[in-house]
């Protein structure tokens, strides 16, 4: 089988084209290697140079990327050219199937051009407390050019992908450190409010962590269908403290209003009935 497979290969001819061709080969070796020490040159030019500015360490490393694949980019077009393939041909090709890729991953490309923005923008950036939506709230852990990856308050790692947080209100805790703190609870109608309130502000006293300027208060913000609806309020200095005091204070007011001897009711119905003949009668039967 091998010998008939050797009948039909010219060797000589295959080894003088071998030859002739080697130089292109060698050529395009010697370029490849030019163009690797370059991108190293250029990854170390542009991250110096970057450095000076005062360009965010995300948008850094998106532009550093970028003039590492440019040089890749036009690496890969010389060395084809050196080795003789037709450079016209390969970006007509390039560009179509780009054109056909860009249909099939239009999510993929909203995300890229998202995390671009991001990164230009800076809503947020690497370790940032921050709330998406009003229900998730984490920190942020790394800005992607496709995803950005969070980690919950329970420890849990999110990945999220740019276009999701691009449409989403995100509230950005760390952006602003001065931020005030909102205890909810209810009384009961019976009850006094004043005196609810000064229990409250009991609370609050002594506490190092909260700001004497505003001082701490307590408003009415609505009646509700079985309470009177206070809000304990005041400010901090550490945004990462808002959660852990909304819950700390929940239980401390809980307990205030429990030692001051004021009900916090829970919801119930009252059931009015009006004294009629059908009433009576039934009062009458059931005798």
């Amino acid at each position: 089988m091998i010998g008939r497979f050797t009948q039909f290969i010219d060797f000589k001819t295959l080894a003088t084209r071998i030859v002739a061709y080697l130089p292109n080969i060698v050529g395009a070796l010697l370029l490849a290697l030019l163009f690797w020490a370059l991108s190293k040159v250029v990854k170390r030019m542009a991250t110096t140079a970057l450095e000076k500015t005062r360009i965010s360490v995300e948008a850094r490393n998106l532009l550093v990327r970028f003039a590492t694949y440019t040089v890749a980019v036009i690496a890969v077009l010389t060395v084809a050219d050196q080795l003789g393939i037709n450079i016209t041909s390969l970006i007509a090709g390039a560009g179509i199937a780009g054109l056909a890729l860009s249909f099939a991953a239009q999510d993929t490309i909203a995300n890229v051009i998202s995390g671009i923005a991001i990164i230009i923008d800076r809503p947020f950036k690497q370790g940032d407390l921050i709330s998406i939506g009003g229900d998730m709230r984490a920190s942020v852990t790394d800005i992607r050019l496709r995803t950005t990856v969070l980690t919950t308050l329970d420890n849990e790692t999110v990945v999220v992908p740019n276009k999701q947080l691009a449409q989403e209100r995100v509230v950005n805790y760390t952006l602003t450190p001065r931020i005030r703190v909102r205890v909810p609870i209810g009384i009961a109608y019976k009850e006094d409010m004043q005196s609810a309130r000064e229990a409250l502000l009991q609370t609050v006293e002594g506490d190092d962590r909260l700001l004497g300027n505003p001082p701490p208060t307590v408003l009415v913000i609505n009646l509700g269908d079985s309470s009177v609806n206070l809000e304990l309020r005041f400010w901090t200095e550490d945004s990462i403290l808002k959660f852990p005091l909304m819950w700390e204070y929940t239980e401390k007011c809980k307990r205030a209003l429990d030692n001051a001897g004021i009900e916090i009711p829970f919801p119930h119905l009252q059931l009015f009935l009006e004294n009629n003949e059908g009433l009576r009668l039934l009062a009458a039967r059931d005798k």
